[in-house]
């Protein structure tokens, strides 16, 4: 460095020591977004699961007893009694909570931010168990 401030190179040599690591970095940080969006899929989707379990526990009456409908278990060919219900059905009924996204008046997948209100669950009772299958 000279008396009167950096020299042309010195701050070429920070510019390019700046990008360099901006290039390293933004990828990185890209990925670990992708990753965690996939996480919170994955338990927002558990979580959804578990609600439309407990729901059905709720009317294990109306799934064993008043069903008409059967689902069919692709790894054994057994038809168990079933309903179906909504993510919508799940959040109305204080199955679920909405997100909250400002509005808090639905729930979306945070990787594409599609809403899943209407996207359907399959409730079956299996083995002594209410069980559920996502449609989605």
């Amino acid at each position: 460095m000279n008396k009167n401030g950096f020299t042309f190179i010195e701050l070429l040599a920070v510019i390019v020591l700046i990008a360099l690591i901006t290039v390293i970095a933004v990828p990185s940080i890209k990925l670990a977004d992708k990753k965690i969006q996939t996480k919170n899929l994955n338990a927002k989707l558990d979580l959804i699961k578990t609600a439309a379990e407990s729901y059905g526990d709720d009317n294990k009456d109306v799934l064993l007893y008043q069903t008409t409908t059967t689902y069919t278990d692709p790894s054994n060919n057994v038809k168990y009694p079933s309903i179906t219900v909504t993510v919508r059905d799940l959040l109305n009924n204080g199955y679920l909570v909405k997100d909250k996204n400002g509005k808090g008046e639905d729930i979306k997948n945070p990787v594409t931010k599609e809403s899943l209100l209407n996207k359907t669950i399959t409730i079956y009772y299996k083995n002594n168990r209410v069980k559920a299958k996502l449609n989605f």
